[in-house]
């Protein structure tokens, strides 16, 4: 998987100004955003611990919500594209979700 720092300068200008509240990809296909959302969780908390079992499930998840991003799509797309960008989302999920746990630990565990 790309280094999160890497991916995080990639896409700086790409988010800037956007709301919290946009979410494209629930928009265009909820039930592949959960699949995101809980592959991203499974990858964070494998990282955190070092954990192979939860590293493997976020993998599982990807391929998933990568099937479900095929589906809309259409035949006509190659698989590649959709893993690629599914494994690019699931990554993109992972770095918020940590961004927004160190957030909470700094305003001292509470939530805003």
């Amino acid at each position: 998987m790309n280094d999160i720092r890497s991916m995080r300068n990639i896409n700086r200008n790409l988010f800037e100004d956007v709301p919290a509240s946009a979410n494209a990809l629930d928009e265009y296909d909820s039930d592949a955003a959960d699949l995101v959302r809980e592959a991203a969780q499974h990858l964070l908390d494998g990282r955190r611990a070092n954990d192979a079992a939860a590293i493997k499930e976020a993998s599982s998840l990807t391929f998933m919500a990568a099937g479900e991003l095929l589906r809309g799509a259409g035949s006509s797309v190659y698989v590649r594209f959709p893993i690629m960008i599914a494994a690019r989302l699931v990554e993109l999920e992972a770095a918020l979700l940590a961004v927004g746990q160190q957030d909470t630990a700094a305003r001292g565990g509470h939530e805003a």
